[in-house]
This record gives structure tokens, sequence and C-alpha cells, in this order.
């Protein structure tokens, strides 16, 4: 997973879930100063409620 894969599927969805924040906490140190710029997009989006806290449904089940 890489930062604009995760930010790629939040914008989709809507959805940023428990893990992928996880992930982002976890590699925080890794990442890019444009890296860090759209993290910090993502957190703004969740503060506002333009993006939403939860999980992924499975597909075509």
């Amino acid at each position: 997973m890489t930062v604009s894969q995760l930010h790629q599927q939040a914008m989709t969805s809507g959805i940023l879930s428990v893990e992928e924040i996880h992930w982002l906490a976890r590699h925080r140190d890794s990442f890019t100063d444009t890296e860090r710029q759209v993290v910090i997009r993502l957190i703004r989006l969740l503060q506002r409620g333009a993006l939403n806290l939860g999980c992924h449904l499975a597909s075509g089940a």
C-alpha cells in the first residue's frame, strides 16, 4: 500500500478504515513531504465529515 493508493481509495469510496489509519501512523516517519501533505488532507477531510471512518465491504459476494 502507498499513500497515493490509500488516498485514491478513500476519495473514491468516501471511507477511511481504522486499519488504514493505523498503517498511516506506523509508516509516517518514512513519508515524503508530499505524502505528509496528502495525509494531512485526509485527516482534515475526516474531521470535516467529508470522509467517513468505517470499513470496506467485499464486493461481488
